[in-house]
Order: C-alpha cells, then structure tokens, then sequence
C-alpha cells in the first residue's frame, strides 16, 4: 500500500506567502470516515498549503502551459508567483491481494541475491476516493475564487508512503507478526515499522510508526522473560 495522491491548485488575487514556512497550513478531515454513499469506503485527508517557491512555480506553470514566454511572461508571472492556492487529497489505500512485494525470478545483484519485485495498481476503491477529492478540491477552489485550476491525478512522483506486507494481527493464516510485532513463523524476528499497518491510513504515517515502535519495544521488554517462547 502507499498513499494515492491528488493534487489541485490554483491561483487567488490575495498573495499567500507562498515562500513562507512550511508549505501546509491546514488539514481537513471531513471525508476521512467511511460514508458508503460516497461508493466506496474509508476517505482521505485534506492537505491545504499556501503554494511553492518562485523557481518551482516557474517550471510548474511553465509546464502547465499557463506561463507563457514573450512579451506576457513577467507580467502572469507576476500574476502566479506567491497566490497559489493548493489542495491534496491523501487516500487510505487498502491492502489488495495482487498488490505485492515478491523476488524477481530473473533479476539478481551482484552477489546472486533475487532483487525485490514490486507490484502495485491504484485499486477501485482508491481510484473512487481520488476521483471524489478531485471533485471536491474544484469546488473549494472555485469558492475561494481561484482560476488557472491545474489537477495532477495521481501525481507524477508520488508513493514515499509504501506501506503494509508484513499486516499485524492474531491470525496467523491473515498476517505476519502478532498483536505486538513477533512474526508467527520466526520467533526471534520483530518487525518495527510501516508493514505492520493493516491499512495505510489517510495521513503521513511517521508519528503512527514512531508509536508502533515505542509499543513493540515496550511489550518486548515486559515479555523479556519469554520472549521467544
């Protein structure tokens, strides 16, 4: 799993410090929760943030073919530089059983090791909830008076979020490692980060890892007497 990411902007008459701090500046929660009239289930997260620096704007709009060159160019420079207004819908990507983290058949390393094999496709649950924070990002931005809307759906470089594989849980035919990070299977193996996320949530996941930590290493102090029992 990771995190499907839509990410929509546009530009509003009112400068929005644009270069200042850091870039996200509210967060909303509103469609985090499950509402099945939506069509599917589980949400996503809001991020609004105030824009990017003057160099990543240029090549953005440049791109986007909203900047042209010539005689225009400064002024609608001008125009975008430091009054955009973005917004990115973060989805809780659910586990999926063709979505997986195998060794490659073929491809080896130098010392004859199988390389990893990553297989992934945005599911049809995730693809509902993007198209769902797609249309809903329009209209805050059409309210806000924004114009010059640019939408990157799912963006270009995204998936810094890779979560899941190794599912925590008590079953060990439907997860990896028990209730307190033990894999089922090697009774000296603890795994201690993002894998053991049964869903990948709709938020960025590092205070949630830093938690799970703290907990794993708790229950394994308490049970040190035990431990590999």
């Amino acid at each position: 799993m990771f995190h499907p990411y839509a990410l929509l902007y546009g530009y509003v008459d009112e400068p929005t410090d644009s270069n200042r701090a850091p870039p996200t500046c509210l967060w909303s929660k509103q469609f985090y929760e499950t509402d099945l009239s939506r069509g599917f289930v589980r949400g996503y997260a809001f991020q609004v943030g105030r824009g990017v620096g003057p160099v990543v704007e240029a090549v953005m709009s440049e791109a986007k073919g909203i900047l042209p060159w010539g005689a225009e160019h400064h002024r609608v420079f001008r125009r975008l530089n430091g009054h955009r207004l973005s917004l990115a819908a973060i989805c809780e990507d659910l586990p999926e059983e063709r979505n997986r983290v195998t060794l490659d058949p073929v491809l080896k390393d130098s010392h004859g090791i199988p390389a990893p094999r990553v297989d992934y496709t945005i599911g049809e649950n995730s693809a509902k909830m993007l198209e769902h924070g797609v249309a809903r990002a329009k209209e805050i931005l059409a309210a806000a008076g924004a114009t010059d809307i640019c939408i990157n759906c799912p963006i270009l470089y995204g998936g810094w979020h890779l979560l899941g594989t190794a599912r925590m849980g008590v079953d060990p035919k439907r997860s990896v490692v028990n209730e307190w990070g033990r894999s089922h299977d090697v009774k000296n193996l603890f795994i201690v980060d993002g894998s053991v996320f049964v869903t990948s949530g709709g938020v960025n996941p590092t205070s949630t890892i830093q938690a799970i930590a703290f907990y794993i290493a708790d229950q394994m102090k308490q049970r040190l007497a035990n431990l590999f029992d």
